[in-house]
């Protein structure tokens, strides 16, 4: 019998890296202008209007929540016109959103854009990115997922610069040209971002087919044939299990974006710009977790390096409650970005290998609404 010839490989840089960076560019624009910045944005704003921070940050939280019960219908539009469509629309309105945003006269107005914000977001990053990046791979998925997320950290990085902005030419022009940046950066972006390999003659991780006249369609070996209906992912114990896990791991996330200049500038006396830095510390240690936590997810169990991290996440929160010194809230900075780091991404992956492509975006959808 005759040997089944290697899987070959082409000499150009395989499709799937692209829409890998374009991920990574859009979460590090998202990141950057509002993720990591929202509450310098919250203290800019108080002292504009006298709201009080309850009121302000009851935005973010109430734009998040309608966000993911809109997850469901975000992924079924992704698996039914495709990732790039579904980017555009999230984009348009977010530019526009931070536009409007520069218009503010009152706290119902500024609720309505806060959440046109949120599903601006939502629409342009988290299901409708990964789930762009997870159909390119399958052996290195995790990987690229890591290198994906990647951006949050970039973003995080870039942050104090918008900070620097609110503080010195103030909340109103800053939003505005955000806006203006948004549109002009991340619309061509989405291009880039095509929905599965196989629609353009390729294989996931740049595999080609095994014999001459085999299918562009065919899986390589390194693929797990499943395809889970929403039903029956639904109907599985795992799809509730890393739900709640997910969400409850987000709720530390949230709360340090949210809440941790304030603390600094309020609890400790440190300036706006100094606190927004200390974003820098999370930024690094979250890198370092994405491209770490990729390598290691490819290799490992993906499920208990995240529960490893959902313990670091607890730590870290408890750290930065009781803190009294810089150090101890450095450290808790970067034990809260490790650990957010390394688990991101792998909470895709762990979705993907376990109940396949055909339907993610709307398993996604159906599961971030959950968390």
């Amino acid at each position: 019998m005759t040997p089944t010839p290697p899987i070959s490989r082409s000499r150009r840089p395989f499709y799937g890296w692209w829409v890998t960076g374009a991920a990574a560019t859009m979460f590090s624009i998202q990141t950057a202008a509002w993720g990591a910045t929202f509450g310098a944005y919250l203290l800019q704003v108080q002292d504009e209007f006298g709201w009080s921070k309850l009121a302000i940050s009851t935005a973010f939280s109430v734009s998040h929540v309608i966000s993911g019960l809109i997850a469901p219908g975000q992924g079924w539009m992704i698996d039914r016109f495709g990732s790039r469509v579904v980017m555009r629309a999230g984009v348009s309105m977010l530019g526009i959103a931070f536009i409007m945003l520069s218009l503010v006269n009152n706290l119902w107005l500024f609720y309505a854009i806060v959440l046109m914000v949120g599903l601006g977001t939502n629409l342009a990053g988290f299901i409708t990115l990964n789930t762009a990046v997870a159909n390119w791979f399958i052996r290195k998925r995790a990987l690229a997922l890591g290198l994906s997320s990647t951006g949050i950290g970039i973003g995080g990085l870039l942050a104090p610069l918008v900070t620097w902005s609110l503080v010195t030419n103030g909340w109103r022009p800053t939003a505005f040209w955000t806006g203006v940046a948004v549109m002009l950066i991340a619309l061509p972006l989405s291009q880039l971002l095509r929905q599965r390999p196989q629609d353009y003659g390729m294989l996931p991780d740049g595999a080609k087919p095994r014999l001459e006249g085999d299918s562009a369609q065919a899986l390589p070996k390194t693929a797990t044939p499943i395809d889970f209906t929403v039903a029956e992912a639904m109907r599985d114990r795992s799809f509730w299990l890393v739900s709640v896990g997910h969400g409850m791991a987000l709720v530390s996330v949230f709360a340090v974006m949210v809440h941790l200049v304030p603390l600094l500038v309020e609890g400790h006396g440190w300036s706006e710009t100094s606190a927004q830095a200390m974003f820098a510390v999370v930024s690094t240690s979250s890198l370092i977790g994405q491209v770490g936590g990729g390598f290691l997810g490819d290799r490992f169990s993906k499920t208990r390096l995240s529960a490893a991290c959902m313990i670091g996440h607890g730590i870290a929160l408890l750290m930065m409650a009781t803190a009294d010194s810089a150090i101890v809230i450095a450290a808790a900075a970067m034990l809260h970005g490790l650990s957010w780091g390394v688990r991101g991404p792998l909470m895709m992956a762990i979705r993907a290998d376990f109940y396949g492509m055909r339907n993610f975006g709307t398993i996604m959808g159906y599961s971030t609404a959950i968390k």
